[in-house]
């Protein structure tokens, strides 16, 4: 037996490796895609499955990426201790923010940790508007997109006619959640239409692959 170690810690740390995915979920702030993920995790009841999703506090690519870096050698550190797992899916959520040379370097330091880019252009509410149509048509920004986006919602009857789209609201998740066989059916369809292998397309999104990720953990499981 190595010094330091119990029976009792090797057991439970290769039966929790035998029976446990570890995902961490980098995203931009703490209002969108932090409460559509959280949602999503408690939605999925993923028993099975660790996920932890953390807000890197900044609009920057980059500080995204950083974020990330940082985190998994904390945990590479706690899991050489044994006091935690490492981290097997590491994702990252941002968008382009239309700084196009940070966003790439982002992309690139990203693809060089081995980390999985979840990117949206012109913004994370193009996976939203994708419930509702399918479109191609490019998007400049989220003040283009957000009154279509509103539009749409407001003919699903999620939005009344003074309502608007709030992006801190913690129910988004719910409210979107009865048209999202439909998002994923859309995003697939943009990706074989319009092949986003730079992640430079305008609009993409690929939030689509993060969440079927999840979907299938539960289903796996």
């Amino acid at each position: 037996m190595p010094k330091g170690k119990s029976t009792n810690d090797l057991r439970r740390r290769l039966g929790n490796k035998k029976s446990r995915d570890n995902f961490l979920i980098v995203v931009e702030g703490q209002e969108t895609e932090y409460n559509y993920f959280n949602s999503l995790k408690h939605d999925l009841k993923l028993s099975t499955t660790d996920i932890r999703i953390v807000s890197a506090s900044g609009g920057d690519p980059l500080k995204i990426i950083d974020k990330a870096c940082s985190l998994v050698e904390e945990n590479k550190l706690e899991s050489q201790k044994g006091s935690k797992l490492e981290f097997e899916h590491v994702f990252c959520v941002f968008d382009n923010d239309n700084k196009i040379e940070i966003f790439k370097q982002a992309l690139l330091k990203a693809k060089d940790n081995n980390f999985v880019s979840i990117t949206s252009i012109p913004c994370f509410e193009f996976w939203f508007l994708l419930h509702y149509v399918y479109t191609t048509a490019p998007l400049s920004h989220y003040k283009e997109l957000c009154p279509r986006l509103e539009a749409e919602m407001r003919k699903a009857g999620v939005l009344n006619k003074r309502e608007t789209y709030d992006k801190s609201d913690v129910t988004l998740y719910k409210k979107f959640k009865p048209y999202l066989e439909n998002a994923l059916t859309n995003a697939m369809k943009l990706q074989l239409d319009r092949p986003n292998e730079d992640s430079c397309t305008n609009p993409s999104t690929k939030v689509h692959i993060l969440v079927q990720q999840l979907k299938d953990q539960k289903e796996f499981k």
